[in-house]
């Protein structure tokens, strides 16, 4: 295989590909690891947290007391802990059962891998400036590629949504350098 200026070349557009396609895949999977935890905090471990709160506090004997004196409040203060304790079940097992965090677990440790793989391909000119290493470069190139495939075997699947959150980040410079903005 020969080793010349032009196999370099397509080594160095593969690694820009491998460069976009890091880019664009850890920023997707960054907002969706960003949505899934909100998610879970504000929309299942919040309520939980506080409706828990407020069962604990009816369930305590001083505000059956005080609840109970008026009878217009005694149907109310029997049925209200069954429904909180429900709603709290509920809650609960939403969060079992869709187990947003560990998504958003799953999806930020992909981001990060990617993260990693795209400082690499960043740093590729800097590793191999010309077609001295060619060889070198081929081999660099296709473990590249192979951490690319076994990042996108073991990550979870990107939501459509996810993906209409790369434009915005790469608008507010998420994946630039000021030293870059400043050349």
């Amino acid at each position: 295989m020969p080793y010349d200026e032009s196999h370099f070349e397509s080594v160095r557009q593969e690694v820009r590909r491998h460069l976009e396609d890091t880019e664009t895949s850890k920023l997707a999977h960054w907002g969706a690891a960003a949505v899934y935890e909100r998610t879970h905090k504000l929309f299942i471990g919040l309520p939980a947290l506080l409706l828990s709160l407020l069962l604990t506090w009816l369930l305590s004997s001083d505000t059956k007391a005080f609840l109970s004196a008026d009878d217009g409040w005694k149907s109310f203060a029997n049925s209200l802990p069954v429904v909180l304790s429900l709603v709290v079940s509920v809650l609960s097992g939403l969060g079992a059962f869709l187990n947003l965090n560990d998504l958003a677990g799953k999806h930020r440790t992909a981001a990060e891998n990617l993260h990693a793989l795209w400082r690499d391909c960043r740093n590729w000119d800097t590793d191999y400036p010309d077609a001295s290493m060619c060889e070198k470069a081929v081999q660099t190139v296709q473990t590249y590629r192979q951490r690319l495939n076994e990042i996108n075997r073991d990550s979870p699947q990107i939501p459509k949504w996810a993906w209409k959150s790369v434009r915005p980040q790469r608008l507010e410079g998420s994946t630039q350098y000021e030293s870059d903005k400043n050349a």
